[in-house]
């Protein structure tokens, strides 16, 4: 917890979520509670007159690109886009539009997207939902959030994602977290289901201490909202929540995937869930990339616990390193 608060600190930002004040910031999970004038862990949000204000009003810091399908997500082996879905014409490459949100609600030591952070701590750039939506054109298909995380950004990617699907039928898809506020959880479900797209959920670990040591923040909405989706998406017609984790040399051992592989099953075993390799990165960047035989131990653990949907992903990044796993 003090690697974590030294890095913010360095970096600009409120370094540990606030925890003592009376004023409750109802937005993610993390709920921080605030003193007049503090602004919360996501640095989007300030106390002021005993409410919680977005710094920023209607815009969020915020940016984007198109990325020609099919492309590297989590959920490529279950999307319906990349398994020419008929709502599509495939007579040109169609795109997504993959929008980055400035801001997290965790603070993850092996962060892959650190430019976010820079981001956040300068609230540039600014869009707001009918800026970024206009970007769309006639070949985007689908619509993924990630960055940061969108859970910082709720209200803004929700209505991105409505004028997306009312005007062109864009499929839209969530990568997060997971640390979504119960306020905001409905929603954002309701508008994934009924454009056909995924939830792409990073389920990092089950263990709270692994949890936080790794994020620095807790995991019980996390596990919560997890169990939510799961229940939605039960009666799918087509993918619907679909799983990540990222076998993190030394953390995610064989252990805590196999804690991670009963929890998925014993909400529905049919989910999708990738096993994703770890690069060295960030605040981790003296680990090993995942071997070879980490991935496709976990892989088989995971099977073992119940799970009849899983891959691995990432492969390329999967290393012959010699380490314990178990």
């Amino acid at each position: 917890m003090r690697k974590h608060e030294s890095l913010r600190e360095s970096e600009g930002l409120v370094p540990a979520i606030p925890a003592a004040g009376a004023i409750v910031c109802p937005d993610c999970g993390n709920h921080c509670r605030l003193y007049e004038g503090n602004i919360g862990y996501c640095n989007l949000r300030v106390a002021k007159e005993g409410k919680v204000e977005h710094r920023f009003g209607r815009k969020a810091v915020v940016s984007w690109y198109f990325d020609p399908l099919p492309t590297n997500c989590v959920a490529d082996w279950v999307c319906p886009v990349t398994k020419r879905d008929p709502a599509f014409h495939y007579s040109r490459r169609l795109n997504n539009l993959a929008v980055f949100y400035g801001s997290c609600n965790s603070d993850c030591l092996f962060c892959q997207n650190t430019s976010y952070r820079e981001m956040m701590a300068r609230g540039s750039p600014l869009m707001t939902a009918e800026e970024l939506a206009s970007v769309a054109n006639d070949r985007t298909a689908c619509v993924c959030y990630f960055g940061g995380d969108p859970a910082c950004n709720p209200e803004h990617s929700l209505e991105t994602s409505r004028l997306l699907y009312q005007s062109r039928r864009v499929k839209v898809c969530y990568e997060t977290n997971g640390n979504i506020s119960t306020k905001w959880l409905g929603p954002i479900a309701d508008i994934v289901k009924e454009s056909g797209g995924t939830l792409k959920f990073d389920l990092k670990a089950v263990t709270p201490q692994i949890y936080k040591g790794l994020t620095g923040v807790s995991n019980k909405a996390v596990l919560a909202n997890f169990e939510k989706l799961a229940k939605i998406g039960r009666e799918r017609e087509s993918e619907f929540l679909v799983v990540s984790i990222l076998l993190v040399p030394g953390y995610i051992g064989i252990s805590e995937l196999r804690v991670l592989a009963q929890f998925i099953a014993s909400q529905d075993p049919t989910i999708p869930t990738a096993m994703l390799g770890f690069s060295p990165h960030h605040a981790m960047s003296d680990l090993p990339r995942t071997s070879r035989a980490h991935a496709e131990t976990a892989k088989t653990v995971a099977i073992e616990a119940g799970l009849t949907n899983v891959r691995i992903g990432n492969v390329g990044l999967l290393s012959s390193a010699n380490y314990t796993y178990e």
